[in-house]
């Protein structure tokens, strides 16, 4: 086996990713190896690299990269002898962490069970950059040391598998406001996130879901997901003009059940509400970095709308669960999401290109990954 592995290291906000090599670390009881197969570009890591505030505690130069897939090369005793759900684990085998990584004790955890906002957690990829130093996703190795670590062991293709960590917050968010049977939806933004929405509210019953986005290819990737209409933002340019076709849409005409809106621009937000019937649920899912603030009306978009209005942030190991055994059925593509892989040495390349136009390699971009172990 490989006695050093190379790591992404970026400084700062805007910062190029630079490339560096360090010794694997020993591999103790209750640690394990693995190296990565894939690693997702996420799209809050862009904001973050943006400049825009974390909502989890975040160090520079970091270690970036939480959405990783790959296999066990070295297990250390005990913990890791077994996966999440008890599944025998055996070096070779495909594995996908949760980069979220509990205390164990928290008064978030224990008195009001919201999971997610441990103020004592660790996360892989927001470790800043030191010993070990193979703690972040964009790299060839991952050394999986922090305690409560959960894996998933999956037999997906690592094309699908690396998504699973993208449907978790899709799944959790759709958790959290609910959908019923027979319900219309709208899906504002068709990014990674989106399109894993897309194709969970399909799954959850809903009667017609609505893509909303200014990227063709990504739209027809909705398509591909579960979504019954697109509409491209560049082709409808009104505001009014949008939210008139949802409503035209939607059950008697009145607007939609359910909004998830999974666009990082707050403009999108008050838009969004617009879409809803009166008594409509909204779901926000799209702001995990602070990109700016909104106007609302109180009046109208609240209190006279009747709406629920949810925040949704992160996921939790139950939907760990949830969207491995949605992801391991196959209902759709979901592989054909990632559109490029890149090599480590193109790492800035690629949140260059999901920072802009979303082209790289003058082709669209809906997830770009790194494949450390790819040379183009």
């Amino acid at each position: 086996m490989a006695e050093t592995g190379r790591i992404t290291v970026c400084a700062g906000p805007g910062k190029e990713f630079i490339i560096r090599e360090h010794e694997l670390p020993k591999v103790e009881p209750n640690t394990a190896l693995m190296k990565i197969e894939m690693c997702g570009l996420c799209g809050t890591d862009v904001h973050y690299w943006q400049g825009h505030e974390p909502t989890i505690p975040l160090q520079w130069p970091g270690v970036m990269g939480h959405e990783f897939v790959g296999t066990l090369v070295e297990i250390g005793e005990g913990y890791y002898e077994q996966d999440a759900l008890g599944k025998p684990l055996k070096v070779g085998d495909r594995v996908v962490p949760a980069p979220l990584v509990n205390s164990g004790f928290d008064f978030y955890q224990t008195f009001v069970n919201e999971l997610v906002k441990d103020e004592n957690a660790a996360a892989y990829g927001h470790l800043g950059d030191g010993p070990p130093y193979h703690h972040g996703g964009y790299a060839e190795y991952l050394y999986l040391f922090l305690p409560n670590t959960l894996v998933y062991k999956t037999d997906l293709p690592p094309e699908v598998a690396v998504q699973l960590e993208p449907m978790s917050i899709a799944v959790n968010g759709i958790n959290r406001i609910g959908i019923k049977p027979g319900e219309v939806v709208v899906v504002q933004g068709a990014g990674p996130i989106g399109l894993m929405n897309v194709a969970c509210a399909k799954l959850s019953g809903a009667s017609k879901v609505i893509s909303v986005d200014m990227v063709p290819e990504r739209l027809e990737m909705a398509k591909k997901l579960g979504a019954d209409v697109a509409i491209n933002i560049e082709e409808v340019p009104s505001a009014e003009d949008r939210v008139r076709l949802v409503h035209e849409e939607s059950t008697g005409g009145y607007g939609a059940d359910v909004v998830l809106q999974c666009v990082g621009v707050p403009a999108a937000v008050p838009e969004g509400i617009d879409y809803l019937r009166f008594g409509g649920r909204f779901c926000e899912q799209g702001h995990f970095a602070d990109s700016g603030t909104v106007e609302i009306n109180p009046s109208l978009h609240l209190c006279a709308k009747l709406i629920t209005l949810v925040g949704s942030w992160s996921s939790t190991p139950p939907t760990f669960v949830q969207a491995l055994n949605l992801m391991e059925r196959m209902d759709f593509p979901y592989g054909e999401v990632v559109t490029h892989r890149i090599p480590l040495e193109r790492t800035t390349e690629g949140f260059k290109a999901l920072a802009t136009d979303k082209i790289l390699d003058g082709k669209a971009a809906i997830k770009i990954v790194t494949a450390p172990w790819e040379t183009s």
